[in-house]
């Protein structure tokens, strides 16, 4: 069990930055290559020797080449000393080794924090940033087999020249065949998708056959996804990939591609579709607090880094207050004066703003907790929307609306409200039109501000009901009302300023209450829940 050293005896572990193994304790060096020489006949073997260490809180499992101390948990965060077994663990196909050192991932997290005022104190702490943890994390690498045969294709180019507008056709005649490799989705049903997305990606220029004495010192996860499960999105990347290297190779013009995926497919000749599983290294970071765990996770082999950062309450909101402060004393001694309906309308025009940014994290979250992207995900699968690989980009993500039908009901529901408030308004003032144009400009304002608000208010409670966390409900419902008491101050038309100042304040009061919302919501985006594998295959910890 584990790689020896042939000096003294002593455990040896890979040193990354010379990439070698070295021992702990005469610093005896040996290459890869050299220890694969001296042990030909393990390379052969189907499975190697590990330690599989297990996660008592919640069923997380890591293998070692050898028994290592395991204070806490990369998964879940917890501090309980995870219990150890030996067993025979399949052996991947490639592996990529790891580039970047500990101290180069500490280094890379210290800039992702600069200039983040707001970052909980711990996350500075330098015992905190020795926790990083080198995990080598399973991948499905696909090879998409092209038929060795002829095509004939359509090409087009458009140019102007001497001031005429020229449109040129092309029959181009291609040679197909090969692999169409370099396809690489993250293996781990424990792993996020949108987090490996993040770092991605890989280059498979650095990859090596695999030999367990690249792990040492280090841990690596099981592959616990279908590997059916990216077929799809497989083959229609190498599809595209076929057909951007014709397209490179046959300059000015551009090739006329099908549309339809299965006969794209077929104009390439994509026959057949591989897979191997490889490991790829990853520098992990687990920060717990409470019921909730954040990540930062840092590509090993180029440096790219992904960190999860709530927000501190407390230092926000001193933050907040001293700005606020600062500001006031600013305004007083200013030989400004600013009129109640003003007033009032500036506080419409903020609330509005404030119910949009809630909105945003309402729909960050219902993305996610829908695990639409995370094709990785097995648990969910019934769940999730199908979509196409060219489909699945984060702005389609966090554009995904409700249907058409919604649509169309949301349309005749707001303006049949919105006149239903004035003409109410109205008849209690003495007249529609009356109500409708009194109280000047701030009329308008607070008209404007409800309109919209009530658009932002009906997503944000149509997703929010869809989420873990449905507290946003109760904003989403209580701007609206602030606004309507704001549209019935204007259509009263009070001589008296507490009217209008009575309104400004229930729209900030409403606007606190919003930006205490969106604080929730964004911690809550920014961290997940405590992952539960005793159930390996299709855990989630996704949400």
């Amino acid at each position: 069990m584990g790689i020896n050293c042939p000096s003294c005896g002593g455990k040896m572990v890979f040193d990354i930055a010379e990439q070698q193994l070295k021992c702990e304790y005469c610093n005896s060096r040996m290459t890869i290559q050299k220890y694969k020489s001296n042990n030909e006949g393990e390379q052969q073997q189907m499975t190697y020797d590990t330690v599989v260490y297990t996660c008592r809180n919640c069923g997380a499992e890591l293998t070692a080449p050898d028994e290592q101390t395991v204070a806490y948990c990369s998964y879940c965060g917890s501090e309980q000393m995870l219990t150890a077994k030996h067993e025979q663990t399949l052996r991947p196909k490639n592996i990529i080794p790891f580039k970047k050192t500990k101290e180069q991932a500490m280094e890379q997290y210290a800039k992702a924090l600069k200039g983040k005022f707001y970052v909980p104190k711990e996350f500075k702490d330098p015992n905190f940033l020795e926790g990083f943890r080198g995990i080598y994390l399973p991948y499905f690498s696909y090879n998409a087999l092209v038929a060795d045969r002829e095509v004939q294709m359509e090409g087009t180019a458009s140019y102007t020249s001497g001031g005429y507008d020229y449109s040129e056709t092309y029959r181009v005649n291609a040679h197909l065949g090969g692999y169409s490799s370099d396809v690489n989705f993250d293996a781990s049903a424990a792993f996020d998708d949108t987090l490996a997305n993040e770092i991605a990606p890989f280059n498979a220029k650095d990859m090596r056959e695999f030999h367990e004495g690249y792990l040492a010192g280090l841990y690596a996860d099981k592959a616990t996804t279908d590997e059916r499960t990216y077929i799809q999105q497989a083959t229609e990347l190498a599809v595209d990939s076929v057909y951007k290297e014709i397209n490179r190779k046959i300059g000015k013009a551009k090739l006329k591609e099908e549309k339809d995926p299965e006969m794209r497919k077929a104009q390439v000749g994509i026959s057949a579709v591989d897979c191997e599983v490889s490991y790829f290294p990853v520098w992990f970071l687990t920060w717990r607090h409470k019921k909730r765990v954040a990540y930062s996770v840092m590509n090993g082999q180029t440096g790219k880094i992904a960190v999860d950062i709530p927000v501190n309450k407390k230092v926000f909101f001193l933050v907040s207050l001293i700005a606020a402060v600062v500001i006031f004393l600013a305004l007083y001694f200013l030989p400004i004066f600013i009129l109640p309906k003003t007033i009032a309308s500036i506080a419409a025009i903020i609330l509005v703003i404030s119910s949009i940014l809630l909105r945003n994290e309402i729909k960050k979250i219902y993305v996610r907790e829908s695990h639409i992207y995370d094709y990785g995900d097995t648990q969910h699968k019934a769940k999730k929307k199908v979509t196409k690989a060219k489909e699945s980009s984060a702005y389609i993500a966090a554009n995904d609306m409700p249907k058409k039908k919604s649509w169309g009901l949301i349309a005749v529901i707001i303006p049949a409200a919105y006149v239903l408030l004035y003409m109410i308004f109205g008849v209690l003032n003495g007249g529609f039109l009356q109500s409708l144009f009194s109280g000047g400009g701030g009329s308008a304002v607070f008209s404007i501000a409800m309109l919209i608000q009530l658009i932002f208010s009906v997503f944000t409670i149509i997703h929010a009901v869809q989420i873990e966390k449905k507290s946003a409900i109760i904003p989403a419902i209580l701007a609206p009302a602030v606004l309507a008491f704001g549209i019935f101050v204007f259509a009263k038309n009070s001589p008296y300023d507490y009217w209008y100042y009575s309104a400004a304040l229930a729209c900030l009061v409403a606007v606190i209450i919003n930006c205490l919302s969106c604080i929730n919501y964004f911690n809550y985006l920014t961290t997940r829940p405590v992952p539960n594998f005793f159930r390996r295959e299709g855990a989630n910890n996704a949400k």
